[in-house]
């Protein structure tokens, strides 16, 4: 399966999983008026089983969008897609019952959850438009300096790790100097790179420098990959919290 049918495929199972789950909400609400207790409300629960099987559907394939960048070049990571999804099938869900349930009241409630929903499906719409906007600008303006561009090595002066992960990734911002012609110059840049690539100040990096790099204002920064690596990757990663003192001997 190409990249197009796997993001579509989980986008569609995303929006349809949910409206299941907002329908069956909507459902089981209208079963539960007129009923004294949930055991006189009879349709109950098959409402609760349709929707927790769909929502964990809706649920896998919501994570699988996570990894949509993977798939289609023009999809960053952490894209607004998955709420995109997300919002739609809210909507999608409460129109049908809007359409469908008896109780006026709720029919009510279920539109204005509809309308509540599209808006946000359209905001959000507009900022993935945004983002695939700007990655594919951003795939040419590299793909520019590749081509036509000058490859450098740089020494790290300073490396900071920004808290951020993107999967398994790890963004760092890096300040690197180089030596040209023209004397001395530094960039600072934005690096992705896996656990076991982290900078470190005294390795290098790539750099892709429009024109000789005299000027370096148009840059693109990549690990080295003969490098020396940061010594203790490991102090990147999350702190998990600590165990209580005594914590294994409770039984």
């Amino acid at each position: 399966m190409n990249g197009e049918w796997r993001v579509g495929t989980a986008t569609g199972m995303v929006v349809l999983g949910t409206a299941v789950v907002v329908w069956a909400a909507f459902a089981i609400a209208t079963d539960l008026i007129g009923a004294a207790t949930w055991a006189h409300a009879e349709m109950v629960k098959w409402w609760l089983l349709l929707a927790v099987v769909t929502g964990v559907v809706a649920g896998l394939s919501a994570k699988t969008l996570h990894r949509a960048d993977e798939w289609l070049d023009d999809i960053p990571a952490k894209s607004y897609l998955p709420s995109v999804a997300w919002f739609a099938g809210i909507a999608l869900g409460a129109v049908v019952a809007a359409l469908t349930i008896s109780d006026l009241m709720l029919r009510i409630v279920a539109a204005a959850v509809a309308v509540t929903a599209a808006v946000f499906t359209v905001l959000r719409a507009r900022m993935l438009r945004d983002e695939i906007l700007s990655a594919r600008a951003e795939y040419a303006r590299v793909e520019a300096l590749r081509a036509h561009g000058r490859r450098v090595r740089a020494d790290v002066v300073e490396a900071e790790f920004t808290q951020v992960w993107v999967g398994a990734m790890m963004l760092f911002e890096v300040t690197a100097g180089y030596t040209t012609r023209t004397g001395a110059h530094r960039v600072r840049e934005r690096l992705l790179t896996g656990i076991d690539d982290a900078p470190t100040v005294g390795g290098t990096v790539l750099l892709w420098v429009a024109a000789d790099g005299t000027a370096p204002t148009d840059v693109f920064m990549e690990p080295d990959p003969d490098s020396i690596r940061h010594p203790d990757p490991s102090q990147f990663l999350p702190v998990s919290d600590p165990r209580m003192p005594g914590g294994d001997a409770i039984s």
